[in-house]
């Protein structure tokens, strides 16, 4: 009959000192174990009140090991390595990343601010992500999932509609208040931010498109300061700072508006008539991972769609 395991200290006590005796510091060991120094210092009290020595000699800044210390250390240091070792071997492998491309101002502006909530849901899925200026191609180099702002997210894919965007005009509240703006017409006496990349998607979706809109005359339109490309996320941090107003798009802008960084003064505001899409491959969507962050997408975008946000804007 095997021979019972006498009783060992308890394993936090143990693990407490390799950790402080491996680096010869109680705080140190508290930051790689995530507890306070106060909490190195009662487990290493407590072995020590188990086994009966003295296992430090501690001084003001520094601690060191006694003899017994230094005879304990070396055993209790290997058995946890291949303790960890044996955990590792057993635990399955971690799985691939996600592979997410999208243009730069949706990844900074639309998907970073909420990253947390994915994380949360999902702590064992990890997601790398790509910034893209251009439509990319599925497959063993490509991505995962793509999000895009397109009217038609292409043939043979499997697309999942977020939702449509507006080009809302957007102001800091000193900024509005410096210049007393209270109506369209005001919008003569504002600084203006040029989001170029609208434009792609239709010759009005730009403040002249504006000006026309609000029945106001197009002298002046194409005054202030332009981003052109993928710096639609750059026009609104410039609009936030008080730079101007920003003709921009409410899905980027979203978080600035929640927060109050940025207000809509007046209307009008322009339909785009384009939508952002998450898109896979055709079959792709039953993968688990991908599936999980096509709904958590969806999820994430079905706030914009009763046009929250826009106050008595939408005219």
């Amino acid at each position: 009959m095997p021979m019972p395991f006498r009783r060992l200290p308890a394993l936090a006590s143990l693990r407490a000192f390799e950790a402080a005796a491996r680096l010869s510091s109680f705080k140190d060991a508290a930051a790689e174990l995530a507890v306070t120094p106060g909490a190195i210092s009662q487990q290493v009290r407590a072995l020590e009140d188990d086994l009966g020595v003295k296992l430090f000699t501690r001084a003001v800044r520094a601690v060191t090991l006694t003899e017994a210390g230094q005879s304990l250390q070396p055993a209790v240091s290997s058995a946890f390595l291949q303790l960890r070792d044996a955990v590792d071997q057993v635990r399955p492998k971690a799985t691939q990343p996600l592979r997410v491309e999208s243009s730069g101002p949706i990844i900074r502006k639309w998907l970073l601010p909420r990253l947390h909530r994915f994380a949360e849901r999902y702590p064992e899925l990890p997601v790398s992500f790509e910034t893209v200026g251009h439509v990319t191609t599925f497959g063993k180099d490509g991505p995962d999932v793509v999000i895009r702002f397109t009217r038609a997210p292409g043939e043979g894919l499997f697309a999942v509609k977020l939702c449509e965007d507006f080009l809302v005009p957007l102001a800091s509240p000193d900024l509005i208040a410096q210049l007393d703006l209270r109506c369209s017409a005001d919008i003569v006496r504002a600084p203006l931010l040029h989001d170029s990349s609208a434009e792609v998607f239709g010759q009005n979706l730009n403040w002249s498109g504006w000006f026309s809109r609000a029945g106001l005359d197009t002298v002046g339109a194409q005054r202030g300061m332009r981003f052109e490309r993928q710096a639609a996320d750059h026009a609104i941090d410039a609009a936030v700072n008080g730079a101007g107003v920003v003709l921009a798009r409410r899905f980027l802008a979203r978080n600035e508006m929640l927060d109050g960084r940025l207000v809509i003064p007046f209307g009008p505001v322009l339909p785009m008539h384009v939508s952002y899409f998450v898109i896979c491959q055709k079959g792709d969507e039953t993968r688990p991972e991908i599936a999980s962050f096509i709904n958590w997408s969806r999820e994430e975008a079905a706030v914009l769609e009763d046009g929250a946000g826009f106050g008595g804007a939408i005219t």
